[in-house]
């Protein structure tokens, strides 16, 4: 694979148009992380409008709390159908889906009536979500050019902030609203993605790797030939990705006969992957993350600065640093090894929350003696805010939907993002619950909850997680089944282009000789 793509002949930059072409039709995909940062961000700027309190009448956090979390429930309805619709009816069909599904969810958030259409509405979305976040991550780590797939899943990823921004400064625009279209107007424009991904439909590609699950490599040959390598059928890249393709699926086949979701406690390096997506799936959203994605409204109340203003304008400052710094270390996934990026990123972020837990301390004694705690305080309080964000996206922002992937051979690989997206969103419900009543009644001491929990997130990944960096989606999936396995396809692989090439030469020969 390494030769073939470092071909002297093969077209690079802005001169590979098929390559311009590919990665233009993956925005429609990438942009599926704008709603869910979409979701976080905005729920956190309506809770700081009066409209909004006023119209909801003061939700107690209980109530915040089914109003977050019910998103999250809507995905957990949804996904035991995402894996068999995604292998069955294929990944653009699916996502497509999932945008229609969202659609309809927002058209009816911006018209709530009451506490009960709101929630009805919300999940909605989680429903239309669930399909499409399963489907869009599948499409792009397939579709994607080989030396890609990396940064354009953790981009992907990274993009979350894109929406949390237009929804934090959309909210910090329409909190100057004195009626209900202070919140109708950034409910109803969660739905923006959708739009596009509807209106673009028709330029969508599908997976090549779906294609050949269903015996159509004909149509396989043409995609990866068209992007992949610039129009020419004659590029050793076509051959090499379809036999690596083929090759896989077959031993894919033969390991695993069955596709149910069993199949991750057969054998050692599925139960292996099964545990890794697990705490992928919890610990990005148990790191702590989970206070100023939803609950920033709180942590800014605690700190003293209350005003709609303030509140709105931090979240907005907030989302464009997040999306600054997660795009750059999004860029950098190739140039350090995923498993070390885990590591730094979770001891940065151990690091900053303890800062952080000591200063919120501080100010809530102070205000406890004095009836006022210290501005200066309140300040470093917020400096850890965005300090987190930065540390949180060293590794866990732009890796986790990327790692799971990486992981998975292809007949678990649905499944398996299935199971990610169920463990983030029961971490995210037992979250969306558990902090507005932690941090409203116990205050600092629930952020020493998660100084411990983050400690034992750090010996967690430490013994867990594996190094899959540089390698092909192939044989990245077959290290967790031993040397052996990833041997065998490289072996096979290897021998089949061969093949394929000296059965080309004799055709060729055969013709010369006929002429003559």
């Amino acid at each position: 694979m390494e030769q073939a793509l470092a071909s002297p002949s093969r077209k690079k930059g802005w001169s590979n148009g098929g390559l311009i072409v590919l990665n233009l039709i993956l925005t429609i995909a990438q942009i599926s992380s704008y709603a869910t940062g979409y979701d976080g961000s905005m729920m956190n700027g309506l809770q700081s409008l009066d409209t909004w309190q006023a119209y909801f009448n003061t939700p107690s956090p209980g109530t915040l709390g089914l109003l977050n979390a019910i998103q999250n429930i809507g995905q957990l309805a949804a996904l035991p159908f995402c894996a068999v619709a995604c292998d069955m009816f294929g990944r653009v069909a699916v996502l497509e889906f999932g945008a229609f599904i969202i659609l309809i969810g927002t058209a009816l958030q911006g018209a709530a009536q009451n506490t009960g259409m709101f929630i009805a509405a919300r999940g909605i979305i989680g429903l239309g979500l669930a399909f499409n976040i399963t489907a869009a991550p599948l499409l792009l780590l397939e579709l994607a050019y080989p030396t890609q797939r990396a940064p354009q899943v953790s981009i992907y990823n990274a993009l979350w902030n894109s929406g949390a921004i237009v929804a934090a400064w959309t909210t910090y625009g329409t909190f100057r609203i004195t009626n209900d279209w202070a919140w109708r107007i950034p409910s109803i424009i969660q739905g923006l993605a959708s739009i596009i991904q509807i209106g673009s439909c028709w330029f969508l590609v599908e997976s090549p790797r779906w294609l050949m699950s269903k015996g159509r490599d004909e149509k396989a040959r043409k995609v990866i030939t068209k992007y992949h390598a610039n129009n020419n059928p004659d590029d050793p890249l076509v051959n090499l990705e379809l036999e690596e393709i083929r090759r896989a699926l077959e031993f894919e086949m033969e390991m695993s006969r069955s596709t149910s979701y069993m199949a991750f406690f057969k054998t050692k390096g599925n139960r292996h992957r099964f545990f890794i997506i697990l705490a992928v799936g919890f610990f990005s959203q148990w790191s702590g993350n989970g206070l100023t994605s939803y609950y920033l409204t709180l942590v800014m109340d605690s700190i003293g600065y209350k005003s709609q203003d303030t509140q709105t304008l931090v979240n907005g400052l907030l989302q464009i640093w997040g999306l600054v710094t997660s795009l750059f270390f999004a860029l950098l996934v190739n140039k350090f090894g995923r498993r070390t990026l885990f590591l730094a990123s979770t001891v940065a972020i151990l690091a900053v929350f303890i800062v952080w837990t000591a200063l919120e301390a501080t100010y809530e004694q102070e205000t406890a003696l004095s009836g006022e705690g210290s501005p200066a305080v309140a300040k470093g309080v917020l400096a850890m805010i965005f300090l987190y964000s930065l540390a949180f996206n060293i590794g866990w922002n732009p890796l986790q939907v990327t790692y799971v992937i990486e992981i998975l051979p292809y007949h678990l690989r649905a499944k398996g993002l299935v199971l990610y997206n169920l463990f983030v969103a029961c971490a995210l419900i037992f979250n969306q619950y558990a902090n507005p009543i932690g941090v409203t009644n116990i205050g600092w001491k629930y952020y020493v909850v998660y100084d411990v929990w983050i400690a034992v997130e750090l010996v967690i990944v430490y013994f867990l997680f594996i190094e899959t960096g540089n390698m092909s989606l192939e044989q990245t999936a077959a290290i967790l089944d031993g040397t052996q396995v990833q041997d065998k396809l490289v072996e096979e692989v290897a021998r089949a282009v061969d093949e394929n090439h000296n059965r080309e030469i004799t055709e060729i020969a055969a013709v010369v000789d006929k002429k003559e």
